[in-house]
């Protein structure tokens, strides 16, 4: 990828790596057209905006009032502004006014994973771009366990699409020992993945009624165990995947989704994808 890339389709422009600014309050107001609803984003508390001919993505950060002290604040915008890859949304910069602290992400203008699924003909995936969006998400997720970071919060909406590349951004998908002791780990992070490849190969959202109220993972399982393949499988891309590439994917979900952290794949398996 460019290290100026331009959208193909949209001609979205991705500033250039390691850009970084301090963003007035005021600017960002303008930008979001005072935070109009109608420029909200279906993910987080977010909204896009346009700033000089750059469109960008303004989000509230997670303690709106933000207790905590400016100098906390200011370590992780630093930590998130050395967060950078072609397959992570690359962080603008901040703002941290009176009450306000607000995080500034590059805009991603394809939606996110989850507004491509539910077997929605008008925004089908072709079995090409699930294939890049799985690579995608896996080598992002790669970079971030190599500097010590987790991502915690990965599921469709957090995949980030662009009209030409996959990014990921910032019920979720917890696992099983979180759910257990509250303990987070790389191993957390691919079994979050394991679901992101379940989403892919069915093209089903979390709460489809096919699950019958179960979760996607529980509903799989048995299909999964019983090797019955072809009833995981997008029933409109059922003659165009790749068997080969279809069983690789499935092999890495059973792999990832694994109970047992300690048996479970890593993302730095040299064989995952």
């Amino acid at each position: 990828m460019s290290r100026h890339y331009i959208c193909s389709i949209c001609h979205n422009r991705r500033p250039k790596m390691g850009w970084k600014r301090d963003f007035a309050f005021e600017e960002l107001e303008a930008a979001t057209k005072g935070f109009s609803q109608k420029m909200a984003l279906h993910f987080g508390v977010a909204y896009r905006g346009e700033l000089n001919g750059l469109k960008i993505t303004v989000k509230q950060h997670k303690d709106s009032c933000y207790q905590g002290s400016e100098k906390g604040f200011q370590s992780e915008v630093r930590m998130l502004s050395e967060v950078r890859h072609e397959n992570l949304a690359m962080m603008l910069g901040s703002c941290s006014e009176g009450n306000h602290r607000l995080l500034v992400y590059e805009y991603v203008c394809n939606g996110s994973l989850d507004d491509h699924l539910s077997r929605n003909p008008s925004r089908l995936l072709r079995w090409d771009q699930r294939m890049k969006i799985a690579l995608g998400a896996a080598e992002g997720l790669k970079y971030l366990h190599i500097n010590n970071i987790i991502h915690q919060n990965l599921r469709p909406d957090n995949i980030l699409l662009t009209h030409d590349y996959t990014r990921t951004g910032t019920m979720p998908y917890m696992a099983p020992e979180y759910a257990d002791s509250g303990k987070v780990s790389p191993k957390s992070d691919c079994y979050s993945f394991g679901v992101i490849l379940l989403h892919l190969i069915t093209g089903l959202r979390t709460t489809d009624p096919l699950f019958g109220g179960q979760s996607i993972v529980k509903w799989a399982k048995p299909l999964l165990k019983g090797k019955k393949y072809p009833k995981l499988i997008e029933h409109c891309i059922a003659d165009s995947y790749d068997h080969i590439q279809l069983s690789r994917l499935i092999r890495v979900a059973d792999k990832c989704l694994i109970k047992n952290p300690c048996k479970r794949w890593s993302m730095d398996q040299e064989y995952l994808l």
